[in-house]
């Protein structure tokens, strides 16, 4: 594991890899505040807003280039929908924990967590708006695997330990 000394940089480090995608634990960082000092605080909060909003974008990106796979087969695209959504629901879930981040100062919390609502509120709109043409099954299918409920759910703090094994017994 990649140490980096001072509590300012153990954040940039954590920082620039959430932003590029990946989940390293973060029980490791302080609590971001006025005790690392203004300039320092400044330095770190545009960092945070660099790492969420590259992040953002990759979720996005993610859910465009999804989309794009539906209009390819037409004809599976109602069973395909669920999986999407469901699969970017599921992307979104570090997003959602960076928000509630206990490490991270209330109003800065808020402001990320406002800024991903209307993300994915503007999302969800699209993903309907362009299916109004579509058949009615389709158009409910986007309706039932909404994304919003992906903002509302209880997330834990982005901790990115070590992934889950499963066992694989080949007879």
């Amino acid at each position: 594991m990649h140490r980096t000394p001072g509590a300012y940089a153990a954040w940039v480090h954590w920082l620039g890899a959430f932003g590029r995608g990946e989940d390293l634990p973060s029980g490791h960082l302080v609590s971001v505040g006025v005790d690392l000092g203004p300039q320092m605080l400044e330095r770190l909060t545009r960092h945070i807003a660099e790492a969420f909003h590259a992040r953002q974008r990759k979720w996005s990106d993610a859910l465009i280039r999804d989309q794009q796979m539906l209009l390819a087969d037409p004809a599976r695209a109602v069973t395909a929908i669920a999986v999407i959504l469901a699969d970017a629901r599921r992307r979104l879930r570090p997003l959602v924990a960076l928000t509630g981040h206990p490490a991270l100062p209330a109003e800065l919390r808020e402001s990320l967590a406002t800024a991903l609502k209307e993300t994915v509120t503007s999302s969800q709109r699209s993903l309907e708006d362009s299916a109004r043409e579509a058949p009615v099954e389709l158009r409910n299918a986007i309706r039932q695997n909404s994304l919003i409920p992906a903002l509302t759910r209880s997330a834990v703090a982005p901790s990115g330990g070590a992934p889950t094994r499963r066992r694989i017994i080949l007879k």
